[in-house]
């Protein structure tokens, strides 16, 4: 399949130990296509997210989903239902350690499109920061 250019919606819900809750909600223009019956996503972050400067790329296998970003801030985690995964979130500013355990994952994805639906909990030294819900929704980009 060939590289083609989709809208992208990402819809991010952050919910705090304390009750305190954060939701992120942006669309971007980006790339889809399927390699050896992987899917990927790739876009560039933006002000909305508060990464300028980092590009995203979502590898979507059949029951996992690795996140890898690199730029300005550089991350790689892997997501998979009842497992938990750790990794490294490097900036110019620090290093952090996270870790993700992922409680629910549902993939709808064909060559044209469809969503992921994410649920996880986030760790840094072993301690829980946040309960996660993370949407993304892919359709082709049609001219407009």
């Amino acid at each position: 399949m060939l590289r083609k250019s989709v809208l992208i919606q990402v819809k991010g819900t952050q919910v705090y130990p304390d009750g305190r809750e954060d939701k992120q909600d942006f669309q971007t223009i980006g790339s889809f296509y399927k390699r050896q019956g992987d899917y990927y996503i790739i876009y560039q972050e933006s002000e909305a997210t508060g990464m300028t400067g980092v590009s995203t790329t979502l590898r979507v296998e059949k029951n996992k989903l690795t996140l890898n970003r690199m730029g300005s801030a550089e991350q790689r985690q892997i997501f998979e239902p009842g497992v938990l995964y750790y990794s490294t979130y490097v900036t110019s500013f620090a290093s952090i350690y996270l870790s993700a355990l992922t409680e629910e994952m549902e993939i709808g994805l064909t060559e044209l499109g469809g969503h992921i639906t994410l649920k996880y909990n986030l760790f840094t030294d072993d301690e829980k920061i946040s309960q996660n819900t993370l949407m993304i929704m892919i359709k082709e980009d049609t001219p407009q």
